[in-house]
């Protein structure tokens, strides 16, 4: 009988990888996102309301020369909020990096690439787990969000005209993360092609690509969008402008680790 070559069914092996790399960055990053939930909580319960019964951010903590403890309170955990908020994306774009480069291109990536998997597999995965953890930063966004104003929650109201910009922002946030993390895949990729001073590559690699993607965006974004009357159509285009860039980022990537991998 004449061979037929079966066709590879990529979907378990993704969904392997995918699941491996959540186990590994669910440890440090699940944690994070619970305490932002939990100091917008604080946050929140501290928050005074104003004589009309809404909330008031303004934190005066001397008011009419008394001290108001509540209030001093409640402008330290709102800071403390914040500021959780921004170590959360420096931390999640670390670990994810992280994971790539150490599956991939360090200490476990001859275990790897010894499994039957290729490196586009291996890249969808870590693509697919980019993804699940931005939509659950949006969410942890959304719920902390409810928190803080869990005092008046009359507050949290959606006008008709606001679900085509909530959207906007959602897709804008989804893609731009994915869009970071694969330029700190290809960064990655590229310092791993030189033996020596891979941090002097990884450098030169930044600035390259950021002046390059800067121009394009900045140049489209001021000839075409500049004079749109519709705040959220900017969104939407921008967040298409960054899935392209995603996608030259990851085939260069691919490309990068399946021609010119060394691992040495």
């Amino acid at each position: 009988m004449e061979n037929k070559k079966t066709i590879r069914n990529p979907f378990p092996w993704i969904g392997k990888v995918f699941k491996y790399e959540m186990k590994h960055s669910v440890r440090i990053l699940l944690p994070v996102y619970i305490a932002i939930i939990a100091i917008a909580l604080i946050t929140g319960l501290f928050i005074p309301l104003n004589n009309d019964g809404n909330l008031d951010f303004n934190f005066s903590y001397n008011i009419d020369g008394n001290e108001n403890v509540m209030n001093g309170l409640a402008g330290f955990f709102f800071l403390i909020y914040w500021v959780i908020i921004i170590v959360a994306g420096v931390v999640t774009i670390g670990v994810i990096s992280k994971r790539f480069k150490n599956g991939l291109l360090g200490d476990e990536a001859y275990l790897n690439l010894s499994l039957p998997v290729t490196i586009g597999e291996h890249l969808w995965g870590r693509i697919l787990m980019i993804i699940v953890w931005g939509v659950i930063s949006l969410a942890v966004m959304l719920i902390s969000f409810i928190a803080l104003c869990i005092k008046n929650l009359s507050v949290i109201h959606f006008e008709v005209d606001w679900i085509y910009i909530f959207f906007g922002i959602i897709l804008f946030d989804l893609s731009w993360s994915l869009c970071i993390l694969l330029f700190t895949y290809l960064v990655n990729a590229i310092g791993h092609l030189s033996k020596k001073h891979r941090t002097m590559v990884k450098l030169i690699a930044i600035i390259a690509i950021i002046s390059l993607t800067s121009r394009l965006i900045g140049g489209i974004t001021f000839n075409y969008l500049s004079n749109s009357d519709n705040p959220g159509s900017i969104l939407y285009w921008n967040a298409l402008f960054a899935v392209i860039i995603s996608a030259i980022f990851g085939t260069a990537t691919y490309f990068i680790l399946k021609l010119k991998l060394n691992l040495e």
